[in-house]
């Protein structure tokens, strides 16, 4: 339990190293970071940079590129090569090993005891007024130095008008290191896993809902406690009451697990788009996930209506309640991987669920919907578990006499199944269709994902980048870089950077 609790509480300098750990599991050629060290302490900072520094020269062909503010001047001995950037002008680029020549050739060396790093993104910041040089001057003496260095390191190579010194040139002799995906069902299993993993190490997501089930199915066998031994005609009503209860509200409550799964769409975000593992398999792993936990409400609910209210054949009362809980939170999943954020699946979720009871057959039965309106009796996951509700409560038993007098409008159970046209009623048919229903909802989701990630995969990168990281302010920045695309894409920006190789 102590490791439990640690667990869970992980700082935000751990949760940074373990998410620098999950990246680098999958061995890639180029590792992106962004700032590894802020928030950590300098000795563990050293570390991460001692780490990346191993995992560079583990395997030929890696590189890593990442950001960082003030290193310091153990941390800068780790680097290799330096792009240094201010107000999108190349103020110097090459091994960090040349970059005092090349700032002694300006005119600004080193004070001696200064961290290198401090100095040379303090002089070229020219925000503030305090130095001579501005950034364009800054511009033309490196290329004024370029121009005089002719000279080459037998360790540096020459990469078009710089040397850069990288440290992969010490792997050649090793050899590759074969990486792998993990399949569908290993795959399809982990993620599993950690959706039950997640469960235990957050009870509430689950608990609040089993408290939630628990304390109305308990409100609704008190007030109709004993209905399965009454047989007038407000006991007709009651039946009727508290079937369409339970399909309407135990159902519509599924929508909690919305706002979980949308919480969750930004690591899966990441892991996908790092081909981890196919959409699909994300989500069938939430449909396998889903199971349990609408088996354990189902059976809570069950037992608890059915103990009190002595209502019939407990069995179909359960497969039916199971089946049209799995249906909602798929129709909460899918929506989920649509919308932005919980609030609007929400209301959406709301909408339809709204929609489904309306035309279920309770408040109007089919024949008098309009022409028009007719096909909407079919499409909501409700009307089939409610017809299976009635169905079972009221079928096979026409020898109990129902009502309270000789004009009583229901003679026998039948009589109230006719009334709501779902005498013809095919239990069996309409639990098919409920899990028909379930895995068209599940096959939609992936169809949904996969476009989400193949033909939309940038425009919606574009959106939550703008939403997630608003443009920083000007500020003098520290970076490690290594492929001179980067510096063409970082002189759009409008800060002082210092960026590397490695």
């Amino acid at each position: 339990l102590y490791h439990f609790t640690k667990l869970i509480v992980m700082s935000g300098g751990q949760m940074r190293r373990l998410s620098i750990a999950l990246e680098a599991l999958t061995r890639p050629h180029n590792l992106f970071l962004d700032e590894p060290t802020s928030g950590l302490d300098a000795e563990s900072a050293l570390q991460v940079m001692y780490f990346l520094k191993r995992y560079v020269r583990a395997a030929p062909h890696r590189r890593v590129i990442l950001t960082i503010h003030q290193p310091s001047s153990f941390i800068w001995k780790e680097i290799d090569n330096i792009a240094l950037l201010a107000k999108g002008t190349l103020v110097y680029q090459g091994p960090r090993t040349h970059m005092e020549s090349f700032f002694d050739f300006a005119g600004y060396p080193t004070p001696a005891e200064y961290n290198p790093a401090d100095h040379y993104v303090t002089v070229v910041n020219d925000d503030f007024g305090n130095h001579k040089m501005s950034v364009d001057e800054w511009g033309q003496t490196f290329t004024e130095f370029e121009a005089r260095t002719t000279k080459d390191d037998g360790n540096c190579r020459t990469m078009g008008s710089f040397k850069y010194r990288s440290s992969w040139i010490n792997t050649r002799t090793k050899d590759e290191i074969e990486t792998q995906r993990a399949g569908p069902v290993q795959a399809t299993a982990e993620l599993t896993k950690r959706y039950f993993r997640n469960l235990f190490f957050n009870p509430g997501i689950l608990g609040t809902r089993i408290a939630m089930y628990s304390m109305l199915a308990l409100m609704v066998g008190s007030l109709f406690w004993d209905l399965g031994n009454r047989h007038d005609f407000a006991s007709i009503q009651s039946r009727t009451a508290i079937l369409f209860y339970c399909v309407a509200f135990f159902i519509f409550m599924s929508i909690a697990v919305l706002p979980f799964t949308v919480m969750e769409k930004s690591i899966v975000d990441k892991e996908v788009r790092n081909s981890y593992y196919h959409p699909a398999i994300y989500q069938v792993a939430q449909g396998i996930a889903s199971i349990p936990g609408t088996a354990i409400l189902s059976f809570l609910v069950t037992l608890v209506i059915i103990t009190l209210t002595k209502l019939k054949e407990p069995l179909w009362y359960f497969i039916t309640m199971f089946l049209s809980l799995l249906c909602g939170e798929a129709l909460a999943q899918l929506v989920s991987h649509i919308v932005p954020h919980f609030v609007i699946g929400m209301a959406i979720v709301a909408g339809l669920y709204g929609f489904f009871m309306l035309f279920m057959g309770f408040m109007l039965v089919p024949s008098e919907f309009p022409d028009w309106l007719s096909w909407t009796y079919y499409v909501g996951m409700q009307t089939y578990s409610w017809r299976v509700f009635m169905y079972t409560e009221f079928c096979c038993d026409d020898e109990q006499v129902w009502g309270d007098d000789e004009n009583s409008t229901f003679k026998t159970g039948t009589d109230v199944l006719e009334f709501y046209e779902i005498e013809n009623v095919n239990r069996g048919s309409d639990l098919i269709v409920l899990i028909c229903y379930c895995l068209f909802i599940h096959t939609m989701s992936c169809v949904v994902l996969h476009l989400r990630y193949t033909m939309f995969r940038s425009k919606i990168g574009e959106i939550e980048e703008t939403k997630s990281e608003p443009a920083p302010e000007t500020a003098p920045e520290t970076a490690l870089e290594t492929a001179p695309d980067a510096v063409q894409d970082a002189k759009s920006s409008n800060k002082t950077s210092l960026k590397g190789y490695s």
